[in-house]
């Protein structure tokens, strides 16, 4: 008589299909540093590969006002072929056109002048830009200031050269009172982009 064994049978697993979606990845990944590297090895050129350093520092002593802002704007033009940036107008906002008065503790630009130099270069080779070029198509003239705040307006530039270097000026009309803060454009034409930084002084007129 022979005994039964009931042995648990090794059964193995099917086999199973390897799932397409890791090709899938590989290959996107692969796809992608193909263009990352495609897009690295262009170069573009552009202002002749000089670097555009505009308004990297502003120098402010406006006693009349502890809170103008300026900002400088700029465009690209294409001059001979070659891709170039100028600035096209200084804004300067924020400027209380109020008279000062001793009750205001001095606080006001309503009735002062705005005196404003443009620099280029670095470290102790800093100069000013002469009144040419920051208006080369017009020099001996400059555009007018075109401001807003209450009411609208203009106001004539003047630029003058004098030892520390070219400087631009304008009268800051008086504001009626309560009307808001004045902005200020200054506009250029094709003047230099390449500023290391700028000031602006207010004075008596």
């Amino acid at each position: 008589m022979e005994i039964l064994r009931f042995e648990e049978a090794s059964t193995s697993a099917p086999k199973r299909k390897k799932s397409s979606k890791g090709y899938l990845t590989v290959g996107f990944v692969a796809a992608l540093f193909g263009i990352s590297t495609a897009f690295a090895s262009s170069t573009i050129t552009i202002n002749s590969d000089v670097p555009v350093a505009l308004g990297q520092g502003v120098s402010l002593v406006a006693a009349c006002d502890q809170s103008i802002s300026v900002v400088p704007r700029t465009t690209m033009t294409v001059v001979s072929s070659t891709p170039t940036f100028f600035l096209t107008s200084l804004a300067i906002s924020a400027v209380n056109g109020a008279t000062a008065t001793a009750s205001s503790a001095g606080a006001g630009c309503g009735g002062k002048t705005f005196d404003i130099q443009l620099f280029r270069g670095t470290g102790g080779s800093t100069a000013a830009y002469t009144c040419a070029e920051l208006n080369p198509d017009s020099v001996g003239s400059f555009p007018t200031v075109s401001y807003t705040g209450g009411s609208s307006g203009t106001t004539t530039a003047t630029c003058a050269t004098a030892a520390s270097g070219s400087t631009l000026s304008f009268l800051i009309p008086i504001q009626a009172s309560g009307s808001g803060d004045w902005a200020f454009t200054i506009p250029f034409t094709k003047a230099p982009s390449d500023i290391t930084y700028f000031t602006l002084v207010s004075r008596d007129s």
